[in-house]
């Protein structure tokens, strides 16, 4: 009987998984996830995110022994494990969704290429949905994207059958992995719950939850991140649920689900950015900015982390992070003015602030993370323009995202007996800090700053020459600062796997279309979904065969 081992990374589900149920349709399927040192130790890697991890793979057993099925796990380093496994098990091969958000990844990926060729074994690799090998124009992109989202699921098999022999590693527990639990409640994770999520955000949330993005208090996001990130439940079930979901006529929930399935694709563009530019998880967009330096200042960053700044809402939205894991409390707006306030007020490194988060966010995704944060510090979308959104931590944002200072209280106890009012810029309280900026000031040496930086390459149409290169050493940023295992850094300049784009032989229309995934884009009509009720995702066996 065949047999096929199907490699686990950031898929963990049983539907719309094209590797698993092509692994299944043709016989026994060895179905493993590798803990991966080097990932469970990097330096953006936190307990929490760890521990959801944990509870994902947890589901996914689960789910796999309803169709017969059972997880196999080992630890180690995949490019050995792997052929390993494919030896042990005498599989013909192994199948596996690429994989882009990390570099290392990349790097772990090309090796295990050469060292299953070197060994006469075979690896096919599949391309995640809204994933696309080619260069193209971002608008062209999204057009796809929903074409993408609009092709029926893979069907869910109906048996896994793996071979009873093949031993598996238990579960862990987060010590045995090197990590200590930090009091964040973790969600249940799995694809059952990430289901429930989803219904309960279109039955009680979807009148509301275009307009209370803003506010922190109010709670209105779906909670679905963690399990995105973990491919618990795939982008287009998400999609397809809401477009299916009703409406009652109600254009406050119509615009709540556009809304969402904007976001959803913003999150697949991000991961389409990495794929093209691996080197953005390491550095800015355009060289000029990590060039010319960045302040910083160990004592000030501490007083950010900790939510010991001054500026209240800046403050919460600090000790949410490290409390929550940013979990449902910790909205975009928040998480934008916090992020602000790092580099555009305090003028720090982008770079610190993202690796902060990582620690934290219990759906921490790299593309998605590092892009924000790179956009919110002016660095990323500016070559066709000339300003920049830096927020007034002030009364202004307190008036604008916390009208009651529902938010702000209840992460700053100290603070309750005062009127929203004063919570912008609070008279002296005992036990609370000062502001430790000028925010006119600070503002206006960053508008300056900005300004002279763009002036290199604003307005040029082609930004080839002014785009960071994919450095040589490619040591992950806060290694330095966390315990961290860099083992796999070569001394010399590596293959990735998918491969990023070549620069320096882009020709005048490529580097035209890489120019359009970093330009604001106001004029694309929004694409028009029809209501439909989905039908079942059949495929004949003719088509199957010939795509094995």
């Amino acid at each position: 009987m065949n047999r096929t081992i199907v490699w686990l990374r950031r898929d963990l589900r049983i539907c719309d998984h094209e590797p698993l149920y092509r692994a299944a349709r043709r016989g026994q399927v060895v179905p493993v996830f590798v803990l991966d040192r080097a990932l469970l130790h990097h330096p953006e890697t936190g307990a929490a995110r760890v521990a959801f991890l944990l509870d994902c793979l947890a589901s996914l057993d689960a789910d796999l022994r309803q169709l017969g099925g059972r997880l196999i796990l080992r630890f180690g380093n995949p490019v050995e494990v792997l052929p390993q496994l494919v030896e042990e098990t005498q599989a013909e091969g192994i199948y596996s969704y690429t994989d882009c958000e990390r570099i290392y990844g990349r790097v772990r990926d090309a090796r295990l290429n050469r060292a299953l060729s070197a060994r006469q074994m075979k690896i096919r690799w599949f391309e995640p949905s809204a994933s696309r090998t080619d260069l193209i124009a971002y608008p062209d992109y999204r057009r796809w994207w929903y074409q993408e989202m609009m092709a029926a699921p893979v069907p869910t098999p109906t048996q896994i059958a793996v071979p009873a022999a093949i031993a598996s590693e238990p579960l862990p527990d987060l010590q045995r992995l090197g990590h200590t639990a930090d009091g964040k409640l973790i969600p249940k994770g799995g694809t059952a719950a990430a289901r429930q999520l989803l219904q309960t955000f279109l039955d009680e949330k979807a009148d509301r939850y275009y307009w209370q993005l803003s506010y922190p208090g109010a709670e209105a996001t779906t909670g679905l991140s963690p399990h995105i990130k973990f491919g618990a439940i795939s982008v287009r079930e998400c999609v397809q649920t809401v477009w299916q979901a009703s409406d009652a006529g109600d254009r406050r929930v119509q615009r709540s689900h556009r809304q969402l399935v904007s976001r959803l694709r913003w999150g697949s563009g991000f991961t389409q950015r990495f794929r093209y530019l691996p080197q953005l998880e390491l550095g800015s967009l355009y060289q000029v900015f990590d060039e010319d330096g960045w302040a910083f200042d160990e004592a000030l960053y501490r007083a950010w982390q900790i939510g010991e700044t001054g500026f209240p809402i800046v403050d919460a939205a600090a000790r949410c992070l490290q409390a929550t894991g940013g979990y449902l409390a910790l909205n975009f707006r928040s998480r934008a003015i916090y992020a602000s306030f790092l580099s555009n007020l305090l003028g720090m490194d982008w770079r610190y602030g993202a690796l902060h988060f990582m620690r934290h966010l219990i759906d921490g995704d790299c593309p998605i993370d590092h892009y924000q944060w790179a956009m919110q510090a002016g660095v990323t979308h500016c070559i066709d323009k000339t300003w920049t959104r830096i927020y007034n931590p002030g009364q202004t944002a307190v008036d604008r995202c916390d009208p009651e200072g529902d938010f702000i209280k209840r992460w700053l106890p100290e603070l309750t007996h005062l009127p929203p009012e004063q919570l912008g810029s609070p008279p002296p309280v005992k036990g609370y800090p000062a502001p430790i900026l000028n925010y006119r000031q600070a503002r206006q040496r960053r508008v300056k700053q900005l300004e002279q930086q763009r002036a290199k390459f604003l307005n040029t149409r082609n930004i080839v020459p002014y785009l960071g290169r994919l450095p040589s050493d490619l040591t992950p940023f806060g290694a330095e600062r966390y315990p961290s295992d860099t083992s796999w850094v070569a001394p010399t300049a590596e293959a990735l796997f998918p491969a990023a784009l070549a620069l320096d032989r882009l020709d005048p229309q490529q580097a035209k279309a890489l120019r359009t995934w970093f330009v604001a884009h106001v004029n694309i009509p929004p694409v028009r979904q029809r209501r439909r009720r989905q039908k079942p995702a059949v495929r004949s066996d003719v088509e199957q065969l010939s795509l094995l």
